[in-house]
């Protein structure tokens, strides 16, 4: 795959995310000022559930088809059939156990809206196989407008419920909108149909990947979603509102390398045997990843008071302090996801499972640890599990590019230090500048922005210029093929 297409690629898959989160977040300003962090931290206590069951469409058999390059249409339409059924199983599971978690939480409204969670994850699982062909052929642009709409109609609805005072039903309508919407985008942007009679063992070749790759997304998403059980039933669904609103924040500018996970793991199987090649490329990958991420997260931390309360308003000032402490743990993720893609490109999902059931131990130990300090213990155990979870992710690479855990931090040291200039800087000009919130908070951003970049200039930063030359490579493919796909 040329760099063009690879950029192209990953420029459409940014762009979605970033169009996606970016629309849902806006939204999310609305609906702060016309709903309370009680409603939020309802809703999170169901993104528990729904996130369980929506590795199970994304994940899995669907991540096989992506990780495999020739499956047949029987195979396809045998995943689609098995996923549709396993959510359907999971679905009425979660209308069973509403009235129990209703009566857990003291929140008798979680029962019925335990429905509207049953019915998003079924609207899901019907786009699972046309979103993992589409990602499979890298056609991010197609994903990108189906993104798009689904945001805009179901955050529409949602304001519009708000308004009309249906309080945390509003955020409901938005959920399962959402799907609907999307799922009807991916049928009409992909012809593909799946076959009425098929067999469903037709999918049991891509069942040594896929189970594998289930097993261990649902003990990621138990273990970061489970924050919600436990902050919603030992602190009260106000402070799991407030928890949710930080990381909320803190995840928009991470969404745009969640395109990493559509990209990666096509990249990395056609390099598969050109093992140089494949470690210039996985460097250069982290640095280009690492550029934005380190200062966006140290900036995001540094005005986070002022960030809150221009956004949302004074209700939710408090969750700045966790917002502080989260973007800590946050600013290891693209690593995190990289290191993770090589080995999955590899075929290894037995031994992905396996780091994934390590990690997660660590993981439990320092969320019942964190617990006994309040929701700000369980964002410090956060950045602990997160700095382990590196050393852990990184040794299957360390082994088969020789490029560990020392060396891949040393590459970021340019960045770090140009970080580090610029969060002097955004210190200084804070303490000093006297003027309101907004304004305040708008000179602080242009100030670490420019510093950062003059920083990264005058330290030469090679990441900089690679950057810079795979933009303006794309830029003149572009202009000199005008009528050229995206998607080659």
């Amino acid at each position: 795959m040329s760099v063009v297409r690879a950029v192209s690629a990953g420029a459409w898959g940014a762009i979605d995310i970033l169009l996606r989160h970016g629309v849902q977040f806006l939204v999310s300003l609305i609906l702060a000022r016309l709903l309370t962090p009680a409603d939020f931290g309802l809703i999170a206590i169901l993104g528990f559930f729904s996130g369980l069951s929506l590795v199970l469409v994304t994940g899995g058999l669907s991540m096989a088809l992506v990780q495999r390059q020739d499956t047949s249409p029987e195979e396809e339409s045998a995943v689609f059939w098995c996923n549709l059924a396993a959510i359907s199983l999971f679905a009425a599971l979660m209308v069973a156990v509403g009235p129990l978690l209703a009566r857990f939480y003291e929140q008798p409204m979680l029962a019925s809206l335990m429905w509207v969670a049953a019915a998003q994850v079924i609207l899901s699982a019907m786009g699972s196989v046309h979103h993992a062909l589409l990602s499979r052929r890298l056609a991010l642009k197609q994903l990108t407008k189906c993104g798009a709409a689904a945001s805009f109609v179901s955050g529409a609805l949602g304001i519009a419920a708000a308004l009309a005072g249906w309080g945390v039903w509003a955020l409901a309508v938005q959920m399962i909108i959402a799907s609907l919407v999307y799922s009807i985008a991916l049928w009409l942007a992909l012809p593909w149909r799946p076959r009425l009679r098929v067999r469903l063992t037709a999918a049991r070749p891509l069942w040594s990947f896929g189970l594998w790759v289930s097993m261990s997304s649902i003990l990621d998403v138990a273990y970061s979603q489970g924050f919600a059980l436990i902050v919603g039933k030992l602190h009260g669904v106000r402070d799991l509102g407030l928890f949710g609103r930080a990381q909320s924040i803190q995840s928009l500018p991470l969404a745009a390398f969640a395109a990493l996970q559509r990209i990666a793991l096509p990249l990395f199987v056609e390099r598969l045997n050109d093992p140089e090649g494949l470690r210039i490329g996985f460097r250069k990958a982290i640095s280009l990843t690492m550029l934005p991420t380190v200062p966006m997260m140290a900036g995001l931390a540094l005005v986070a008071d002022l960030l809150i309360v221009v956004l949302f308003g004074e209700q939710w000032r408090d969750a700045a302090p966790i917002l502080v402490i989260l973007t800590a743990a946050a600013v290891l993720a693209p690593m995190h996801t990289l290191n993770l893609n090589l080995l999955l490109a590899r075929g290894e999902s037995k031994h992905y499972l396996a780091l994934e059931i390590r990690k997660k131990l660590v993981g439990v130990a320092c969320v019942v640890a964190g617990s006994f300090f309040g929701i700000a213990g369980l964002a410090w155990s956060q950045v602990v599990f997160s700095a382990v979870a590196l050393v852990i992710n990184i040794r299957p690479t360390a082994r088969s590019l020789g490029y560990g855990v020392i060396a891949q931090l040393l590459d970021l040291r340019g960045i770090v230090l140009a970080t580090g200039l610029m969060s002097i800087a955004v210190l200084a000009a804070k303490s000093q500048i006297v003027a309101p919130p907004l304004p305040k908070l708008a000179a602080l951003v242009a100030l670490g922005g420019v510093t950062f970049l003059l920083a990264a200039w005058a330290l030469r930063l090679q990441s900089l210029s690679d950057g810079w030359d795979a933009v303006t490579q794309t830029w003149r493919a572009k202009r000199n093929r005008p009528s050229e796909s995206a998607i080659g």
